[in-house]
């Protein structure tokens, strides 16, 4: 490890060195740059329920990039905007059940769509965007079995938009196992490849449900994107044009609950040079 970028590569190594307490030290010169929210929620959510893990004062990490997202993410709030609204978070407190919708929700997915179109992205892909968000924010509310733990998260920058969606609830292999269709499965790595497929939920198949992912690709379908997922001890990323053919499953240091994270480029202008 080294002086850079905090990427999901050092997000890693850094929970696997905390998990084997052998991250008392920082060596001199190392700082990574938490730029992009993904990796920077990624490693809050370790040994945490996402408000603000120990990872997050780490001396590993520079004190000044994001310093106002991490401060909003230490106190009480469960929404932030910043003063361009091009970066924010909302916890999943939200009650569906109780109501059809939320002011403070209903604000949050318009900040983000416009946000989305603010760098660049179609009006049409921006609501997508949006609409994809709220959709895997649903899972949290209905799979988690304990939302309150949830957050979501977005940033607008250049030509890209980012956004993540976690909780630090039960996790995807034993949500899927609830139901005779899925109880077979094992392996969190597998676990979370199914749940990626549609239709797949712990209502089974033949259930209208587990359908938000679908959105999730269908609205990045025309654009070039990194998508991570995780949930207990397993990674699945996707890089390029969103395809769950194209995904790439990796064991990692276990991850309470589940992440979706993904990022989205820009197409370059027709006719662009390269």
């Amino acid at each position: 490890m080294g002086r850079g970028e905090l990427t999901f590569d050092a997000v890693d190594d850094l929970v696997a060195a905390h998990a084997r307490g052998k991250l008392a030290r920082v060596p001199a010169g190392t700082a990574f740059a938490p730029s992009s929210v993904g990796p920077l929620i990624e490693l809050s959510f370790e040994a945490s329920t996402g408000r603000y893990g120990p990872l997050i004062e780490s001396r590993w990490l520079d004190p000044v990039t994001q310093a106002d997202l991490r401060s909003a993410l230490r106190g009480t709030e469960n929404v932030w905007l910043d003063g361009t609204q091009r970066r924010g978070f909302l916890r999943t407190v939200f009650d569906p059940l109780q109501a059809r919708d939320d002011p403070a929700r209903t604000q949050f997915l318009m900040a983000a769509r416009k946000s989305a179109e603010a760098v660049g992205f179609a009006a049409a892909t921006a609501q997508s965007l949006a609409a994809a968000i709220r959709e895997i924010e649903s899972n949290v509310h209905e799979h988690s079995g304990k939302a309150a733990t949830g957050i979501i998260v977005f940033q607008a920058q250049s030509s890209d938009f980012e956004f993540v969606v976690a909780d630090g609830g039960v996790g995807i292999l034993a949500t899927l196992r609830e139901t005779p269709e899925f109880k077979h499965l094992s392996d969190h790595g597998r676990a979370l490849h199914a749940a990626l497929q549609e239709g797949v939920s712990r209502y089974g198949r033949s259930a209208d449900h587990g359908n938000g992912f679908r959105d999730l690709f269908r609205g990045l379908a025309d654009l070039n994107a990194d998508l991570r997922f995780r949930s207990g001890d397993h990674a699945l990323t996707i890089s390029g044009r969103p395809d769950l053919r194209q995904a790439v499953l990796a064991q990692k240091a276990p991850f309470q609950g589940f992440l979706a994270s993904v990022r989205c480029h820009q197409p370059a202008p027709s006719g662009a040079m390269h």
